[in-house]
């Protein structure tokens, strides 16, 4: 598949050659691999693995660089539109016929005793359980998710004791903005890039993917960062 051509990747490495910035310190800043940097300066998008990357590496690359990520959005968005949804499966053969009518036939009759006859077995189960001895009681299983969905990137903000302000872009979208509460852990999630900005840097604990990173940064500057579902992955820390 060959490169698009929308002049983005122009406008990037001619805005960051302008500020003196090399690939490896920009991979540094923004946390984003300096092999993606590339991709997205030579527009080979289709390297970046899902649209969801590109989209996210784009608007953290720009708006690091001092570009409006949504004209680089929007001009991304003319070569590689959104994926439209995909169509619902159709029907199975046999159900096409008398869709919604009600079956009468000796069958379902009988599938209807044999439901009350095992209604009234399981009840019967159940009386003689609560009369013998206590039984656990096993509850569903709850799936959480992050386990559904291993790409996905979570980062847990608390401040302590000092109050900072936070700017949370998760897959291009603005999350949050604004003080973080003292003493309030504060969680957010992406799929593909989350991007932080505290103000000062210092003072607020990250955690990334269960990862402790203590607090980075400087207390008297602003801090950035930006995350992946592929950062910090392991052995969470132990405390929650």
């Amino acid at each position: 598949m060959r490169a698009t051509s929308t002049g983005i990747g122009t406008a990037l490495k001619a805005a960051r050659e302008s500020k003196g910035i090399s690939l490896e310190r920009a991979s540094r800043d923004t946390r984003i691999h300096s092999t993606y940097l590339q991709a997205l300066e030579r527009e080979s998008f289709q390297s970046l693995r899902a649209d969801v990357y590109a989209r996210g590496f784009l608007r953290s690359y720009s708006s690091y660089l001092g570009l409006d990520p949504d004209r680089v959005i929007t001009a991304y968005e003319r070569v590689v539109p959104p994926k439209p949804a995909a169509p619902a499966p159709p029907a199975p053969q046999d159900e096409k016929r008398d869709l919604g009518a009600p079956r009468h036939g000796p069958h379902w009759r009988l599938v209807a005793a044999v439901a009350v006859g095992l209604l009234v077995v399981f009840g019967a189960a159940g009386l003689l359980t609560r009369t013998g001895s206590p039984t656990t009681k096993r509850l569903p299983i709850a799936v959480s998710p992050q386990a559904t969905a291993p790409d996905a990137v979570t980062v847990r903000l608390l401040t302590p004791d000092q109050p900072a302000r936070a700017l949370v872009i998760a897959d291009g979208v603005r999350r949050f903005t604004g003080n973080l509460p003292i003493g309030t852990p504060q969680r957010f999630t992406a799929q593909g890039l989350l991007r932080i900005e505290l103000r000062p840097g210092g003072v607020v604990d990250v955690r990334v993917n269960g990862h402790e990173l203590g607090r980075p940064g400087d207390a008297k500057a602003l801090y950035e960062a930006s995350f992946t579902s592929q950062d910090f992955r392991g052995t969470p820390s132990a405390s929650a």
